[in-house]
């Protein structure tokens, strides 16, 4: 969960930030000289925006998001202070030396204490620096890296007794079941599942007690776990990402991940949730066609979603990016809505919203009303070398500050993937769709309900070589997608 906190341009707040800081790195798993360091960027940059953004204003504020994933940390900093260009600032040390001017030295200071400095100027919107840190769980990294490099090995069931007869309950899955959902993932794939955080109880258990989770788990008739299924909830919107799912070896078969699935949609309508959707990879189609057996409909192909991989246990070695397809299961009839279409992608968005049984009006605003400024949204997958934009709304900035954000991810990131989500529900994106097509974005797919419950337009910016006859999809029309994609893309 982000962390975020408002403070103002005194110079008083500069302690109690740091001390934050520091906490919060050891609490997220730094040692001590790691959390030092880092702590001494957040403060160099802190006290420069306090000092010299606002000149002129003696009461001014900003904002620090922090963020947490299992491999990185990340300090997001956003402030309205005067325009500034870092390549104007650089540290030049024969002047230091001689002149005793320091010129640049902290902006050196804070990449040299973080794996990522990124900094991009939104215009209007004011600027953003992101500071982030890998995290090293030293305890099982190795055997997760190793794990990354073979398709998950499955132990031999034949080896052990499988049972005739066998009784199993199904419940919901509380804070107390987080230990024996690690061991039962364990004694399964070892260290080869994808989903690391699956190894670490303790954040099994913050999940779940923070609802950011909902799932189900399966137990013999002597309490032992056997299976386990779970939906990630997203945290801006009221769906959830089916994200994962075991049974036992001895136990598979027997129609247990069939009743999982069953008792994980009940659940989710249970708790009101619009709708659940899977990121099913494409170097085969066995995650596509459970999917689909339980009617979900594809909806986007997302390429190079996730950073190289290479799989044995297939004929020959992934040599790229994995794509995903996206698919997405309505859990209610959903009334009538209108969203406004771009005219090159509004024949195939209608085709998704007919295949997903979602009744729609289309619109269209002459001269549709802009917000004062844009409200874009950026965050970064640094594990996957990937980075999506959310677009919440369109002001006049939106050329400017959209290019900037792309320029100086490009330059400093150089992503493989650049997605972009624009809001079908908002009358200006007919229109901003062109600027949008003008910086090399392509067709991506409808991501239905993602953020503040309403539909958006992905598209993705693609740089890297991809093959995509190894992209592999199951069901009829995400061929169709895909072919739309593959005309683009050449």
């Amino acid at each position: 969960m982000d962390i975020q906190l408002h403070i103002s341009t005194d110079e008083e707040v500069i302690t109690p930030v740091c001390d934050f800081t520091y906490s919060w790195c050891i609490n997220c798993g730094l040692n001590d000289p790691e959390a030092t360091r880092f702590t001494v960027a957040v403060s160099e940059l802190v006290s420069d925006i306090i000092l010299f953004a606002f000149p002129y204003e003696s009461k001014a504020s900003f904002d620090l998001t922090f963020k947490q994933t299992l491999s990185n940390i990340e300090v997001v900093v956003s402030e309205a202070g005067e325009p500034f260009d870092p390549d104007q600032h650089r540290y030049n040390p024969k002047r230091a030396r001689k002149e005793g001017d320091f010129e640049g030295a902290g902006l050196r200071l804070i990449r040299r204490f973080c794996d990522e400095f990124l900094f991009i100027n939104k215009g209007k919107e004011g600027k953003e620096f992101r500071l982030s840190k890998r995290l090293n769980v030293h305890d099982i990294d190795e055997l997760l890296e190793l794990s990354r490099s073979k398709k998950p090995e499955e132990p031999d069931s034949s080896k052990t007794a499988v049972p005739e007869d066998i009784s199993y309950t199904i419940s919901q899955i509380t804070p107390s079941d987080a230990e024996d959902i690690a061991k039962l993932i364990y004694r399964t794939y070892e260290y080869s599942y994808s989903k690391e955080d699956l190894y670490y109880p303790k954040k099994i258990e913050k999940t779940l007690l923070g609802k950011e989770k909902l799932g189900v788990i399966t137990r013999n008739q002597n309490g032992m776990a056997i299976g386990y299924f779970a939906v990630l909830k997203k945290e801006d919107s009221n769906v959830a990402e089916v994200g994962e799912a075991v049974v036992s070896p001895d136990y598979r078969r027997r129609g247990i991940m069939s009743s999982m699935m069953e008792q994980l949609i009940l659940t989710a309508k249970e708790h009101q949730l619009d709708g659940l959707y899977g990121k099913a990879v494409t170097l085969h189609p066995v995650s596509q066609r459970v999917n689909h057996k339980y009617n979900f409909i594809t909806t986007a192909l997302m390429l190079a979603e996730s950073n190289n991989i290479v799989f044995k246990g297939f004929d020959e070695e992934y040599p790229q990016p994995v794509s995903v397809v996206i698919d997405y299961l309505p859990l209610f009839e959903t009334e009538g809505k209108k969203v406004y279409l771009p005219e090159p992608y509004a024949d195939i968005l209608l085709e998704t919203y007919n295949e997903l049984g979602v009744s729609v009006s289309r619109d269209y605003e002459s001269s549709p009303t802009m917000a004062e400024k844009s409200d874009i949204q950026l965050t970064i997958d640094y594990q996957d070398n990937t980075s999506l934009i959310v677009v919440n709304r369109y002001g006049s900035d939106f050329n400017t500050v959209l290019s900037n954000m792309l320029e100086s991810l490009q330059e400093q990131e150089n992503p493989n993937a650049v997605y972009i989500d624009l809001p079908l529900e908002n009358s200006a994106t007919p229109e901003q769709f062109d600027i949008v097509k003008s910086l090399g974005f392509i067709y991506c797919g409808l991501a239905p309900m993602f953020h503040q419950d309403s539909d958006y337009l992905r598209l993705q910016k693609i740089n890297t070589a991809l093959e995509l006859e190894l992209i592999e999809i199951f069901s009829d029309f995400g061929q169709k997608i895909k072919a739309l994609i593959a005309d683009e893309y050449c």
